[in-house]
């Protein structure tokens, strides 16, 4: 009798904890955790190159021009309040500089040549410096960054969308 008197506790005891145990905040996202939309955006060369890329000679640096488009993937979504185009130097999130800020329309296009480079970090283009474009996304007053010093920036949770033309950033690289 003793022993099924502890079986019965054991079973009452589980089953009111297994009850305590759950809650409504179960499923594929639960309610505690909060979901934000943010505007994709794009930014691709124009004219469209393998990869995004662009680059610098060395050699006559004088000579390079290139335009890149900021734009909406999708245009009829959650518009950004603000945009602001950032250039990092050389893969750090630590020297990173605004290009231009406080864009607001979309598609927007903009020209960027080798002595405005210079001019935005202070020092002359060096071979093999890349020179990464992207935008920080302002929705209301919160800010999405390109580049933060830590974790992944605002356009690395979609994996793919190069391959059908939608750009993260664009690279401009120095070579011979």
């Amino acid at each position: 009798m003793k022993f099924r008197n502890n079986i019965l506790t054991a079973f009452a005891l589980s089953t009111v904890i297994t009850f305590t145990a759950c809650s409504k905040d179960d499923g594929p996202i639960p309610e505690r955790i909060g979901i934000e939309d943010v505007p994709a955006m794009t930014m691709n060369l124009e004219p469209q190159k393998k990869n995004n890329n662009d680059t610098i000679r060395i050699g006559n640096p004088g000579a390079f021009s290139t335009k890149f488009k900021v734009a909406m993937v999708f245009p009829d979504q959650l518009q950004p309040t603000k945009v602001d185009i950032v250039v990092r130097k050389n893969g750090s999130a630590a020297n990173v500089k605004t290009y231009k800020a406080d864009i607001s329309s979309f598609p927007t296009s903009f020209t960027i040549t080798a002595a405005d480079i210079a001019t935005l970090f202070g020092a002359p283009i060096a071979l093999n410096d890349t020179y990464d474009f992207a935008p920080d996304i302002y929705v209301d007053s919160k800010k999405y960054q390109a580049f933060p010093l830590v974790g992944a920036g605002n356009g690395s949770g979609v994996v793919g969308m190069n391959a059908i033309g939608f750009y993260e950033y664009v690279r401009i690289m120095v070579k011979n």
